[in-house]
């Protein structure tokens, strides 16, 4: 089993300065604001290795880069331009919640977004990422900040974007880590880059995530639909 145990802090930070503002795309989609979680850089190359390694012979589609591979949380929007001017009142809402260190497994590889793209994912629900991403849709709604629905999300992993193939990957080991923070990101749209907005570590001492009333529910599985939107 690949583990990595975090060794920061876990208090809450934000970066510190303005970042510089870039000029809007020319492109035809537009850039989308989003909340993850990327996996330790030591598991980002082995996921990526392992994917290049995968795609030989099968597909002339090259895997995601290691520095952009992340689990996606919430989206904010979409966006012609970086919206510099939302971050205060995102820093505040940020700044409303505890929330603890969320747990994260990827133990079996699916096809996501209308079965066009390949991830890594998890065959078991995580509840604790599901209490966070409410918690995240409360605070933006508490705040009157931008947000996208908040539903039920099956972490995962994209590996390969436009994989062109109905065949998955078997893993030999899970891939498990500790997530010690989350970050806000803005993907500019056909560059290949993340801007960072901002970084947060998880609270230890926070209380422990609710539970929904009931779990005898299954959530709508985004496999076979639209899932997996927020492509870099």
């Amino acid at each position: 089993m690949r583990y990595y145990q975090p060794m920061l802090p876990l208090i809450g930070t934000t970066p510190e300065g303005n970042p510089v503002p870039i000029p809007s795309s020319a492109l035809p989609w537009r850039s989308k604001l989003f909340f993850l979680i990327k996996p330790p850089p030591c598991l980002s190359d082995e996921i990526y290795e392992l994917a290049s390694s995968h795609v030989h012979g099968r597909t002339n589609r090259q895997p995601h880069p290691a520095a952009l591979l992340h689990v996606s949380l919430l989206a904010m929007g979409q966006f012609d331009e970086p919206p510099y001017h939302l971050l205060p009142r995102i820093k505040a809402a940020i700044g409303s919640i505890r929330a603890r260190p969320i747990r994260i497994t990827l133990d079996e590889s699916a096809l996501y977004g209308g079965a066009r793209h390949l991830a890594l994912t998890s065959s078991g629900r995580n509840s604790d990422i599901q209490a966070f991403v409410r918690m995240l849709h409360g605070a933006l709604t508490r705040h009157n900040l931008p947000r996208q629905t908040s539903t039920s999300i099956s972490p995962h992993v994209t590996m390969i974007y436009g994989y062109g193939r109905r065949e998955v990957m078997a893993l030999e080991e899970p891939y498990v880590w500790l997530a010690d923070e989350f970050a806000l990101i803005y993907s500019h749209n056909g560059e290949g880059r993340h801007e960072e907005f901002g970084r947060w570590h998880f609270d230890a001492e926070a209380p422990p995530y609710p539970r929904p009333p009931s779990q005898l529910s299954l959530p709508t599985d985004p496999r076979s639909g639209t899932g997996d939107t927020l492509r870099s």
